[in-house]
């Protein structure tokens, strides 16, 4: 297997540089949580500046594991299409260097997504499917274990999501995983059916009348789903992020826009929305279109709490 191949090579003037600047004992010993970083308030932070997000380089779509010790997120060299998984853990109280994945292969590769019990990590590659030896133009969803050596040989995730070739998929505390089908341009979910998933369905919710609608982030327990649209106004490139709130019925409020709350200016471009397992964190992406960077931005997620209905503020998430 061509593991690292590719992407080693693409990569190694930004290991470079990393490794010139940010010695392994140069790094602070941490003593917060998510891998050492103070927690953000009620205003965005970029994650873990210098270390994971970099001048040199582009960074988004992060998952952190539910213990948050480990990060994997997307880098790629910025105006190139180099796009390749990285990953960093705490380690003897310190944070590791980035390092690019163990389970890479020379192609497009991208969209992690650790499971609720930290055990499996999804994501999507371009990588030949089993039998095969030709790299695919769409990307399909791939999974690897945690062994007691690190990661276990990626695995073809063999369902009927993969037919959807999804964007991005954010899984919920009962593993019911959410994605955008990069067939269908709509939110889908499939429930988890005796150890396998079932036929996807249709999300009915309106943030499938948004156009377009990508990147979901379903909160843990399915109280609420965050979305991202994205999209190109003449030669500007805009973006806005919507949450849409679970009713007890099962139904979905309407999509409210929140970038009044992640304080978003006319010309910020936030996209890719994650949700830690706790709960308490949203993570994006934030994009410049003019230097074709982005580093990786996390927020508390109280700051959404005055978007939910009254009705709903008493109550918890998925019965």
């Amino acid at each position: 297997m061509k593991y690292r191949t590719i992407c080693v090579g693409i990569f190694l003037s930004i290991t470079f540089v990393i490794s010139s600047n940010a010695h392994q004992d140069d790094f602070p010993v941490l003593k917060r949580p998510y891998l050492g970083q103070k927690p953000p308030g009620m205003t965005p932070e970029v994650f873990a500046p210098g270390v994971v997000s970099i001048e040199e380089g582009k960074e988004y779509k992060p998952t952190i594991s539910p213990d948050a010790t480990e990060i994997f997120f997307v880098r790629r060299t910025p105006r190139k299409r180099n796009d390749c998984i990285w990953t960093s853990r705490l380690e003897n109280g310190k944070l590791t260097v980035p390092q690019i994945a163990s389970f890479t292969y020379s192609c497009f590769e991208g969209q992690p997504c650790f499971t609720p019990e930290g055990e499996r990590l999804f994501f999507m590659s371009c990588r030949p499917l089993p039998g095969e030896n030709t790299v695919n133009r769409l990307p399909h969803l791939w999974y690897v274990d945690k062994t007691y050596t690190g990661w276990s040989d990626p695995q073809y995730f063999a369902s009927t999501i993969n037919e959807h070739h999804p964007a991005q998929i954010s899984i919920a505390n009962d593993g019911t995983v959410y994605f955008v089908s990069n067939t269908k341009r709509k939110i889908f979910f499939a429930e988890p059916e005796n150890g396998k998933y079932g036929e996807p369905q249709l999300l009915p919710c309106g943030v499938n009348d948004l156009v377009p609608v990508g990147h979901p982030a379903i909160a843990p327990d399915e109280s609420y789903i965050v979305v991202d649209r994205v999209y190109r106004d003449k030669d500007k490139l805009k973006s806005d992020m919507y949450i849409s709130f679970k009713n007890p019925d099962g139904t979905w409020t309407s999509p409210v826009s929140i970038r009044e709350a992640l304080k978003m200016t006319d010309s910020d471009v936030y996209a890719a929305p994650r949700i830690t397992y706790d709960g308490r964190y949203l993570f994006f992406e934030k994009y410049v279109m003019e230097t074709d960077k982005s580093d990786i931005y996390w927020v508390d997620v109280k700051i959404i709490e005055d978007l939910k209905p009254k009705e709903l503020k008493s109550r918890g998430g998925k019965k």
